[in-house]
């Protein structure tokens, strides 16, 4: 439930601060030239980078309870 949590919150604020600054950030500046539909750019972001944030936070996050319950 919270790494749900953490993807939808770091998707939505990926999204939101592509369409805020428009500076072009991978992959979404990618997408942008090839299909040329407005906004998609700030989507592509959103899911890539909140994907990313998602991984590491399982990855960090099953680290910490394996260290927990190793540990008496």
């Amino acid at each position: 439930m919270r790494a749900g949590a953490i993807f939808l919150a770091f998707f939505l604020l990926f999204t939101c601060a592509s369409i805020a600054v428009p500076v072009p950030m991978f992959p979404g500046n990618m997408v942008q030239t090839w299909l040329d539909i407005p906004y998609l750019s700030a989507i592509i972001n959103g899911l890539t980078y909140g994907f990313i944030t998602w991984m590491v936070f399982l990855f960090v996050n099953r680290r910490i309870e394996k260290s927990l319950s190793t540990n008496p």
